[in-house]
């Protein structure tokens, strides 16, 4: 089947270690990171999320994540589905 990207597996273990925190997906990191972590990730390398920028922005990732799914070409709720959906 298909594989998971590897900026959501890297962002989702991240998140799943060290972001349980209130409101981890409610709340938008800084852009100036959340930027520079979209930056490193697209110059095909896995960013050290431990760095002190990511992890005292621990948000800045769950928005990375956010960021992705909006920019698909396609929504993850297809079209076609949204009325089962809704």
């Amino acid at each position: 089947c298909c594989s998971v990207p590897q900026v959501l597996k890297s962002c989702t273990e991240f998140i799943e270690r060290h972001g349980i925190v209130d409101g981890i997906y409610r709340l938008s990191g800084i852009a100036s990171n959340i930027q520079k972590l979209r930056h490193e990730f697209d110059s095909e390398q896995i960013p050290d999320l431990t760095k002190d920028i990511y992890i005292q922005d621990i948000h800045c990732v769950g928005s990375l994540c956010k960021l992705y799914f909006r920019e698909l070409p396609n929504p993850l709720l297809t079209y076609q589905l949204y009325e089962k959906f809704s």
